[in-house]
């Protein structure tokens, strides 16, 4: 073998080893990003407080509900009564 073939032989296999390095370190890198990103949606999901419910007719304050985990079969009412209105006629002053 000559000395140019042997360079020519060396510089190929020295450009694979370095291509694959990279290759590897590159997805050794993508690896570790996706796993912080996946423990931060894990941990963003995880750290939700949980929601509040409330109830209004528009004339009445807000009154806070209680999640229920299943549907109410029973014949009691969730919600208190809503209040007496009066049906006084109310004077508008001149």
């Amino acid at each position: 073998m000559g000395r140019q073939t042997w360079d020519i032989t060396k510089q190929s296999k020295d450009f694979n080893v370095l291509i694959f390095r990279r290759g590897t370190i590159a997805l050794i890198l993508s690896l570790i990003l996706s796993c912080v990103l996946a423990l931060f949606c894990f941990y963003t999901y995880i750290g939700q407080p949980e929601r509040d419910y409330y109830a209004t007719n528009g004339a009445t304050p807000p009154i806070q509900l209680k999640g229920l985990l299943a549907p109410n079969a029973s014949s009691q009412a969730m919600l208190p009564p809503d209040p007496v209105t009066d049906d006084r006629v109310k004077v508008i002053p001149q």
